[in-house]
């Protein structure tokens, strides 16, 4: 962490609203190896850390270019939103991540939150607010619309608001970039987009070959993406009437997956 990101800047020009940011017990460490430890914030009109040291009371200024990285523990509330999320309790987990982002401003965590933040609003059915949140990071970081945890909501955001075309773009950029994980992610959404086309055993099979079957044979190392992958290959198995096969999508859904979103519906 050498210097301000532009993710970072971005994430900073979305949660400021002129308020004070919260102070976080923080270790900072320095390119020359320093360790300081003591409460931090963020003060955004400076864009310089606030450091209060472990004992004493004077409070210090510090450029970001000063400092190599920041060691501060993962907040319970952060935990417990996206416990949230992921249990469906979409709407009460946004103001708590809103409020995670704002207080871990430029504390590393801020960008986790905002990652749920987008996603909380996806499953709340807020579509305009789940793409505003990402493009906020986009604008200044152009490859998040495409790579990362934060693209495959966008992608289903987008596509909620019927921007297939942009999807299919994002998709074959996520692709080529050669991530396995961002691969992964698009070959499932190429799955969605295929049955976007209408509820037939033709789009059926085509989502199954070229999105979801890919992702259960050819992406199984990344494990992220294996559930949604057997769930939707599984509902498409239905469609068929290859009962057998869906079951079998299930069986491994549930015995390797269980503790995941789609083992539970």
């Amino acid at each position: 962490m050498k210097m301000m990101t532009t993710m970072t800047m971005a994430l900073a020009a979305l949660f400021t609203a002129g308020a004070a940011m919260a102070q976080i017990q923080a270790t900072i460490i320095t390119p020359e190896g320093r360790r300081i430890e003591g409460s931090v914030r963020w003060k955004p009109g400076e864009k310089k850390y606030a450091v209060t040291q472990k004992g004493k009371n004077v409070e210090m200024a510090m450029d970001p270019a000063n400092v190599k990285d920041i060691e501060v523990a993962r907040p319970n509330e952060l935990v417990a939103a996206i416990d949230k999320v992921r249990q469906g309790d979409a709407a009460s987990a946004i103001p708590m991540l809103e409020k995670v982002a704002k207080d871990y401003l430029m504390l590393k965590w801020d960008r986790v939150a905002t990652r749920y933040l987008a996603e909380a609003n996806l499953k709340d059915g807020n579509y305009e607010k789940a793409i505003s949140v990402c493009e906020t990071i986009i604008r200044s970081d152009p490859k998040a619309a495409y790579l990362g945890d934060m693209a495959p909501c966008y992608w289903q955001a987008l596509l909620k608001k019927g921007k297939t075309s942009t999807v299919e773009d994002l998709l074959a950029q996520a692709i080529k970039s050669g991530d396995r994980a961002a691969s992964a992610y698009a070959q499932i959404m190429r799955g969605d987009v295929i049955l976007l086309g209408g509820d037939t055993a033709d789009n059926a099979k085509k989502a199954l070959r070229d999105g979801y079957l890919r992702v259960i044979t050819l992406y199984k190392a990344v494990r992220d993406a294996q559930p949604e992958a057997l769930y939707k290959a599984a509902k498409c198995f239905d469609k068929l009437g290859q009962s057998s096969r869906a079951d079998q999508m299930r069986t491994q859904l549930k015995s390797e997956f269980a503790a995941s979103e789609w083992a539970k519906k």
